[in-house]
């Protein structure tokens, strides 16, 4: 994003991804959404954010750990897993050492 922007993020992805971004985006940014954004950029903003980051890595991660737990069991993320290990060629590129994760 900070190379080229939203023209090159889309040209990066599939026509199929770019198309559901331009007729479904605008579906899921809301002024709702929007909305809520703001509040957490206001977050940002205050620093109200990094002090809840700070403690939770002074308090050992114990929510993030947790966070990370349950979404590895997300049903996207075990049908996914099973997927990959039917295409070899993924595991000759792997570009993430999860072992490091």
């Amino acid at each position: 994003m900070y190379e080229g922007g939203i023209a090159n993020m889309r040209y990066s992805i599939s026509n199929n991804a770019e198309y559901g971004d331009f007729t479904r985006g605008p579906r899921i940014i809301t002024e709702e959404t929007k909305n809520e954004m703001r509040r957490i950029l206001k977050e940002i903003q205050t620093g109200a954010y990094a002090q809840e980051f700070l403690l939770e890595n002074q308090t050992g991660a114990t929510k993030l750990n947790a966070l990370r737990r349950i979404g590895r069991q997300h049903p996207i993320e075990i049908v996914g897993a099973k997927l990959r290990d039917m295409m070899p060629w993924i595991k000759k590129n792997k570009l993430v050492d999860q072992s490091k994760n």
